[in-house]
Parts: structure tokens; sequence; C-alpha cells
């Protein structure tokens, strides 16, 4: 359990706070380049901040404040054009960096324009993700996740929204022992992954094991699988807020490939506010192209336009009685970001965790939370916290893999099993650190 203050220093962040000074030492995403369209700004709101996204004259992403420093009208509302966003009260011309290009009403003579500074931050679009950095100058180094420079056939994104903390999101990444039974199907389908309804149903106390790293840690889940054999799954926790195991397929199984460890995915937490939260999930490839009508128009299909589920607190989740005797455990449908919506969100807005009672199977869950307290204090003290990376230094993820495999139970967790079966982290190793 942590003490009310811990649990504000990690899960506020808004401007100002000890949690919201360090998230904000790190890119997050901040719009699916989807959104974004090269004429009509798009108001976004990240970590209780009010900003609005548009794309300059040469289509790169721009971040500013959403209120004019004007008369502080919505520029959301604005015209995109001569290279910046307009405000429609009086005309003036904002630039992606933050700087005044045009002011109609005070005239040629004018220097008034160049002494005004609006609030803007850097962007960087990849993998159908703009992120931002909104912390102090100079902003790290950017991340190097393979999705940033892998082939646009390679990677596939989308978001959720969830009403509830962003950490709430990230720890239930960090938990598998939930897998064999918020997950569990009773009568799977051909969309699930059979080896893993298996595994999680016959053993639903796994050993957990976890070592850190310099992007954050890695987890194995060891369960039982028969005679002599182990199944061992790994997951990463990669600081601040995101994560990374084998989640969604990226071919449809129905058509005959069900090989492991062809990729992976990443559910990014990102908070809108304290009470709200975008959960980004990223769907990589290490080589082969990934079957995206299979995931758009089966495995993602229950997320609508406004990236929503219909599943909604309001409706109970249209949780289903008759389905919980003969389909699935919950009763939820078979999706499995529709079931982490439940359980994060039936959770409260923002737990209470001095009120909890952590077992064995949260080990993960608390190795995370003693990162995220440190890397504040970190910030606190001067530092640059874990995984912020400058020029130079070597890249933190070349030592990341994600690999899920039934193994000889004599297989120690902890060791260098996963190597071989690791053509990501050799991927990253043949790139340059900078």
């Amino acid at each position: 359990m942590l003490s009310k203050e811990n649990n504000d220093r990690i899960t506020r962040t808004g401007a100002g706070t000890p949690g919201g000074a360090m998230m904000r030492r790190y890119w997050q995403p901040v719009a699916l380049s989807v959104e974004l369209s090269t004429d009509v700004p798009l108001p976004v709101k990240i970590m209780g901040e009010e900003l609005v996204l548009f794309r300059d004259a040469d289509g790169k992403p721009a971040l500013v404040g959403r209120r004019c420093p004007h008369r502080r009208v919505d520029l959301s509302f604005g015209r995109v054009e001569d290279g910046g966003l307009r405000c429609l009260y009086h005309g003036w011309l904002m630039s992606g960096e933050g700087t005044c290009l045009d002011q109609p009403g005070e005239g040629p003579a004018s220097d008034y324009k160049d002494r005004i500074r609006h609030l803007a931050y850097p962007c960087h679009e990849a993998g159908g993700v703009i992120l931002t950095y909104m912390g102090p100058a100079p902003a790290p180094r950017l991340p190097q996740y393979p999705f940033m420079s892998a082939t646009p056939d390679r990677v596939w994104a989308t978001k959720l929204h969830h009403e509830c903390n962003y950490l709430q999101g990230n720890e239930g990444n960090l938990d598998p022992q939930h897998l064999s039974y918020l997950h569990r199907f009773i009568m799977a389908s051909g969309l699930n992954d059979a080896d893993l309804n298996t595994a999680v149903s016959r053993d639903p106390a796994p050993r957990l094991d976890y070592e850190e790293t310099p992007y954050g840690f890695r987890a194995f889940a060891t369960r039982q699988a028969g005679e002599g054999r182990s199944y061992i799954r790994m997951t990463n926790f990669i600081m601040p807020n995101n994560s990374a195991f084998e989640g969604s397929p990226l071919v449809d199984p129905r058509k005959g490939d069900r090989r492991g460890n062809l990729g992976y995915q990443m559910n990014w937490h990102v908070p809108i506010d304290d009470t709200e939260h975008w959960k980004y999930m990223i769907l990589y490839s290490h080589e082969a192209a990934i079957d995206r009508d299979f995931i758009e128009k089966i495995v993602f299909s229950d997320i609508g336009a406004d990236y929503r589920l219909a599943r909604t607190a309001g409706n109970r989740y249209l949780q289903d009685r008759e389905e919980m005797k003969r389909v699935s455990f919950a009763g939820l449908g078979t999706s499995f970001w529709a079931h982490d919506k439940f359980a994060t969100e039936a959770q409260g807005v923002i737990v209470d965790r001095s009120e909890e009672h952590l077992g064995v199977t949260d080990r993960p869950t608390q190795a995370m939370r003693r990162q995220l307290l440190s890397a504040i204090a970190d910030v606190e003290a001067g530092r640059d916290p874990l995984f912020v990376e400058r020029d130079g230094q070597p890249n933190a993820l070349a030592t990341m893999a994600v690999v899920s495999k039934d193994l000889p139970s004599t297989t120690d967790a902890l060791g260098n099993w996963w190597q071989e079966f690791a053509p990501q982290r050799r991927e990253l190793e043949a790139q340059p650190g900078d």
C-alpha cells in the first residue's frame, strides 16, 4: 500500500505537481496522426493543459496553447493559413514555435508582435503517433522505439478513452495474474489466443519475477504447462507510463498463422487530467506486414470513431450473465481492452492505494510505483530520471524484448533464454545510439 502523500505524487500530473514535473521530462503521445488534417486544428488536453494541434506550412504538427494571447479566444476554432494558426477574433497569427507572425490591427510599422511569446511545445510524428515534449529545455533524445522507424505496413495505432487516472491503466499491464480470470474464456473463439487461454486457465498462480533495466524493468510470469514444461510470458514496463507485451494478434489466426513472437503491443497511458486518460495502443511487427484489415474490421472494431467503447460504467459495461455461463468468465465480450477498461474504471477515478491489501501477484506493480517515486525524487534533485536519454548515451531499448514461450520447466526465467527469440533486440542493437 502507499501513503496518501505518495499516492498523490504518482497520480497527480497537472502543472506544478511533483508527478507532473516528472512526466513532463518524457516525450508523450498527444494525438494519432489520422486525427490531424492539414487545415483543421485539433483541440487536445494533456496532463491538465488545454492545447491545440495544427499542421504548419510544411505539414509538420505544431502544438500551442489553446487560448490566443490577445483576448484568450479558443484557437482551435482558428484558421490554418500563412504558415500558422490565425485567431478568428482579431486575426492574430501564431506560429508553431509560439511567436506572433501577424497582428493586422497594429499596423505595418508596429513591432508589438515581436514581443509576444505564446506557449508552444515541440512535436515529432512517427509510426502514426504525434509525440510532444512539455518539459524544460533542452528536450531529451527521442526514445528509440522500433515502431518509430519501421515501414508503415509494420505499425498500427489507435487509442481508447478511459474515465480514470492513467496509473490504474498501466498497473493493469504489469499484472499478469489477472489474465487467469478477467481475460479467461470458457469457450475460446477463433480470434483468441488458444495457447494463452489454456496456459492462464491451467495455472492461475504464476510465479512472478522481474529485473530492472535501463528503461524500467522486464517482468516474467511463469506458469505450469504440463509435464516438465513451463509457459513464460514477458512484459516490459517502460518509464514512466508505457508497457510492451505480446498482445493482439498481428495477423488473422483463422488463416492458419498462429506463430507467436512476431512483434508486440504497446499500451501507453497518457493523462488527459487526473481523472481521465487515453490509452494509446500501438502494434508493431518485427518483419512482416500487419494484417490491417483484420485488425481494424475485426479485432478493434468495437472502438468507435470517437475512440470510445459502447461499454461504459453508465450501462454497466453491457455485462451479459448468460455469456458468463458459456463463453467468458467476465461476461464483457471478447476484447481485452473492454475488460481492462471495466477493471481500471471500476476502481474509482483515482484509487486510494492506502486501502489496498497487496499480495505476491502485485510485485511488478510495487516495483513500478517505486521507480516512479524514485524518478520524481530525481527530478526534484535536478537529475534526469530513468530512461530520459541524451545524445551520445547508449540506447536503453536495445535490451528490450517481448517474448512468450513454452519451455522446459528447468528454464530460469531470469536467464538469457529469451534473447534468441528477440529479433527486436538485434534490430535495435544495429541502430545508432543517438
